[in-house]
Protein backbone atom coordinates (compact mmCIF):
# COMPACT_ATOMS: atom_id res chain seq x y z
CA UNK A 1 0.00 0.00 0.00
CA UNK A 2 1.15 3.62 -0.91
CA UNK A 3 1.47 5.46 2.33
CA UNK A 4 0.83 8.77 0.73
CA UNK A 5 -2.34 7.64 -0.95
CA UNK A 6 -6.21 7.57 0.14
CA UNK A 7 -7.75 4.18 0.06
CA UNK A 8 -11.98 3.75 -0.28
CA UNK A 9 -13.47 0.84 2.03
CA UNK A 10 -14.13 -0.88 -1.49
CA UNK A 11 -10.17 -1.11 -2.71
CA UNK A 12 -9.30 -2.16 1.34
CA UNK A 13 -11.56 -4.94 0.74
CA UNK A 14 -9.98 -5.55 -2.63
CA UNK A 15 -7.03 -5.91 -1.26
CA UNK A 16 -7.75 -8.06 2.26
CA UNK A 17 -10.02 -10.36 -0.90
CA UNK A 18 -6.54 -10.60 -2.79
CA UNK A 19 -4.58 -11.41 0.51
CA UNK A 20 -7.38 -13.90 2.24
CA UNK A 21 -9.19 -15.16 -0.70
CA UNK A 22 -12.24 -17.14 0.67
CA UNK A 23 -10.53 -16.99 4.20
CA UNK A 24 -12.94 -13.79 4.67
CA UNK A 25 -16.61 -14.90 5.64
CA UNK A 26 -17.43 -11.72 7.63
CA UNK A 27 -15.96 -7.71 8.30
CA UNK A 28 -16.00 -5.99 11.78
CA UNK A 29 -14.65 -2.15 12.82
CA UNK A 30 -14.01 -2.53 16.44
CA UNK A 31 -15.61 0.91 16.99
CA UNK A 32 -15.29 1.40 20.90
CA UNK A 33 -13.56 5.03 22.46
CA UNK A 34 -10.58 3.07 24.25
CA UNK A 35 -7.02 1.73 22.34
CA UNK A 36 -7.16 -2.09 21.83
CA UNK A 37 -4.07 -1.89 22.36
CA UNK A 38 -3.47 -0.31 26.08
CA UNK A 39 -7.46 -0.02 26.32
CA UNK A 40 -6.77 3.08 28.65
CA UNK A 41 -6.20 5.89 26.08
CA UNK A 42 -8.71 7.18 23.87
CA UNK A 43 -8.05 6.63 19.66
CA UNK A 44 -6.54 9.16 17.80
CA UNK A 45 -3.62 10.49 15.72
CA UNK A 46 -0.34 10.35 15.02
CA UNK A 47 2.23 12.59 13.43
CA UNK A 48 3.22 11.14 10.08
CA UNK A 49 5.89 12.86 7.69
CA UNK A 50 4.53 16.13 9.34
CA UNK A 51 0.52 15.25 8.84
CA UNK A 52 -1.79 14.17 11.39
CA UNK A 53 -2.85 10.27 10.64
CA UNK A 54 -4.74 7.55 11.91
CA UNK A 55 -3.76 4.17 12.72
CA UNK A 56 -5.71 2.32 10.63
CA UNK A 57 -4.94 -1.71 10.90
CA UNK A 58 -6.92 -5.34 10.11
CA UNK A 59 -7.23 -8.53 11.89
CA UNK A 60 -8.25 -11.89 10.35
CA UNK A 61 -9.65 -13.78 13.15
CA UNK A 62 -9.24 -17.39 11.38
CA UNK A 63 -10.87 -19.25 13.40
CA UNK A 64 -14.52 -17.31 12.79
CA UNK A 65 -13.37 -15.68 9.30
CA UNK A 66 -13.84 -12.37 10.49
CA UNK A 67 -11.77 -9.43 9.23
CA UNK A 68 -11.72 -7.12 12.61
CA UNK A 69 -10.36 -3.41 11.45
CA UNK A 70 -9.43 -1.32 14.29
CA UNK A 71 -7.83 1.82 14.84
CA UNK A 72 -5.07 2.83 17.93
CA UNK A 73 -4.34 5.77 19.72
CA UNK A 74 -1.25 7.76 18.66
CA UNK A 75 1.27 6.27 21.49
CA UNK A 76 0.58 2.49 20.79
CA UNK A 77 0.57 3.09 16.93
CA UNK A 78 4.37 4.96 17.18
CA UNK A 79 5.51 2.88 19.95
CA UNK A 80 4.51 -0.27 17.73
CA UNK A 81 5.64 1.13 14.12
CA UNK A 82 9.00 1.81 15.78
CA UNK A 83 8.94 -1.49 17.48
CA UNK A 84 8.19 -3.64 14.45
CA UNK A 85 9.33 -2.49 11.24
CA UNK A 86 8.62 -6.00 10.13
CA UNK A 87 7.61 -8.55 12.66
CA UNK A 88 5.01 -8.40 15.48
CA UNK A 89 5.44 -7.26 18.95
CA UNK A 90 3.90 -8.35 22.25
CA UNK A 91 1.46 -5.61 21.52
CA UNK A 92 0.21 -7.08 18.64
CA UNK A 93 -1.22 -10.48 20.85
CA UNK A 94 -2.75 -8.12 23.34
CA UNK A 95 -4.45 -6.24 20.56
CA UNK A 96 -5.56 -9.48 19.04
CA UNK A 97 -6.92 -11.09 22.50
CA UNK A 98 -9.20 -7.63 23.26
CA UNK A 99 -10.25 -7.75 19.66
CA UNK A 100 -10.99 -11.50 19.79
CA UNK A 101 -13.03 -10.62 23.29
CA UNK A 102 -14.44 -7.53 21.92
CA UNK A 103 -16.03 -8.99 18.75
CA UNK A 104 -17.62 -12.56 20.71
CA UNK A 105 -18.92 -10.02 23.12
CA UNK A 106 -20.52 -8.21 20.02
CA UNK A 107 -21.87 -11.93 18.66
CA UNK A 108 -23.16 -12.48 21.81
CA UNK A 109 -25.30 -9.06 21.84
CA UNK A 110 -26.91 -10.07 18.41
CA UNK A 111 -28.56 -13.07 19.97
Amino acid sequence: MDKDKSYSPEEIISMMKAQFGNAVKAYWFYDADLCPCCQSRPIGEKAFDNKKSLSINAFMYRERGAMIAYLLCGQCAEEIIAQSPKEPTSKHKTIEENLVSAYLKYLNSLT
